[in-house]
């Protein structure tokens, strides 16, 4: 009730005119990519896989000045051929943002259509307005410019400038770590081979990660790959986290989570009596904790550390 008082809802829309083909427009607007031509660096790509509780999932990366985050949106509306609605579902609330895209026929044409739904604060509202006019009219820019063939179709990979705002930079400052680790009888190949395919972190999480893959168009086993995992929320939103590879060599990687906080965690397996050694180490700045606090988050990741071993030890013994 009380975040309601403090918030309000703006609602800004644009139009163009747009010399092309209805249907060559219409197949632009009705892709995820579509959301790759708004104002920055972007890329969105599809999450291959029907979720319950959502209607066709979305996965858009946004990379900022010195930092990337990953947002997760979903299709709230859509009339084919006319007009697609997604909303956010990684924000608090859930559809929190709403953003419509829609083409109407025309002689010689047809009128193509951005309107974007946004809840802010009632002090930022002002400014939120000015910012949404102007990214709907770049964003509809550009959106008649690939239509027109003015401009390239947006990139179903990666694109150059969002792979850079992405690229791993050393852990600033001091750190600390915490580990698990977990003895499997299993060949040191086939462990690891579980631990760096992207879609087990699904099989040990299975009651959090709805679904996990390769960010399309990303080197694969080489360092500046990138992996994406998709994870249920309990207040119906659905969050992303991507980790990407600093290095990568057989039976050894370090990733560091896209975004902020930034966390490192090695994954290490070798050959030991009785079986496989996997080790699993995350570390983090200080100061991302108190003195206060510190201790008692090290002993937390820790037990994350540990428990997350263990799954990995259960679900390769049990194959």
């Amino acid at each position: 009730m009380l975040a309601g008082m403090w918030e309000t809802t703006l609602r800004v829309t644009c139009e163009q005119n747009v010399d092309a083909d209805p249907e060559r427009v219409w197949a632009l607007l009705a892709l995820p990519v579509a959301l790759t031509v708004m104002p920055g660096r972007r890329f969105a790509f599809p999450v291959p896989a029907e979720i319950p509780g959502t209607d066709r999932l979305c996965c858009l990366i946004v990379a900022g000045r010195d930092h990337a985050r990953c947002a997760v949106l979903d299709v709230r509306e859509e009339v084919p051929g006319q007009l697609i609605s997604w909303q956010t579902r990684s924000t608090r609330p859930a559809g929190k943002q709403t953003l419509t895209l829609s083409a109407r026929p025309r002689p010689g044409g047809c009128e193509l259509s951005v309107a974007v739904t946004d809840v802010v604060p009632r002090l930022s509202k002002a400014s939120k307005q000015r910012y949404w006019r102007h990214a709907a009219r770049a964003w509809a820019d550009s959106l008649r410019a690939v239509a027109e063939n003015r401009a390239p179709w947006p990139p179903a990979g990666l694109p150059a400038d969002v792979r850079e705002a992405s690229r791993v930079r050393p852990l600033p400052g001091q750190t600390e770590q915490a580990s698990g680790a977990a003895l499997i009888d299993a060949d040191p190949d086939a462990v690891w081979e579980t631990v760096w395919a992207p879609e087990t972190a699904r099989l040990i999480d299975p009651g959090t990660v709805v679904w996990a893959g390769p960010v399309p168009g990303s080197p694969q086993r080489a360092a500046g790959e990138m992996r994406y995992r998709v994870m249920r929320e309990p207040d119906d939103r659905f969050t992303a986290r991507v980790d990407v590879a600093r290095e990568v060599t057989e039976g050894r990687a370090v990733t560091q989570r896209l975004g902020s906080p930034r966390m490192e965690v090695r994954q290490r397996v070798r050959p030991a009596d009785g079986g496989t050694q996997l080790e699993l180490t995350t570390r983090w700045e200080t100061s991302l904790y108190t003195k206060a606090t510190a201790a008692a988050a090290a002993e937390e990741i820790a037990q994350q550390m540990q428990g997350q071993a263990d799954r990995y030890k259960a679900l390769i013994e049990k194959a």
